[in-house]
């Protein structure tokens, strides 16, 4: 297993809340954000994939709250491709402050592919380069 590139968020003011923490739903837009750079980094940029046809819709997603992050606190998303299936992929998320590293919020995403037409698309026959690359950074070998 070839390890993923992390991604770096710093915290702004308007992702806090009343209580001056970081509201809960910006996690899961963290995820996301974290996901697309991680993809463009490692070469299967979602734009790129899009052009080429193929989607990759959430299917499920869920989050664990640890500690609270705060304004201007930098977070660090480490994620990890824990299932690959071909036409389904699954994603852990951590995010630690990048200071003390302490474990803000854990959770867990589900990805279909499906082509334009939203018919599901195995990638192991329509694009071998990008299944080999999934792959490569598959956390647990099938």
């Amino acid at each position: 297993m070839t390890e993923l590139p992390e991604y770096e968020h710093l915290v702004q003011y308007y992702e806090t809340d009343q209580m001056g923490v970081v509201h809960h739903s910006n996690y899961i837009r963290w995820f996301e954000e974290a996901r697309i750079s991680v993809f463009d980094k490692i070469g299967m940029g979602y734009k790129e994939m899009e052009e080429a046809g193929i989607i990759s819709p959430v299917t499920a997603v869920e989050a664990q709250f640890k500690t609270m992050a705060r304004f201007y606190d930098t977070v660090v998303l480490h994620l990890k491709f824990t299932k690959y299936t071909g036409v389904r992929l699954y994603i852990d998320y951590e995010v630690r402050d990048k200071v003390t590293s302490e474990v803000r919020c854990v959770g867990h995403s589900e990805h279909c592919f499906i082509d334009a037409n939203g018919k599901i698309q195995s990638i192991v026959r329509a694009r071998p380069d990008l299944d080999k690359k999934l792959r490569q950074y598959l956390a647990e070998k099938e």
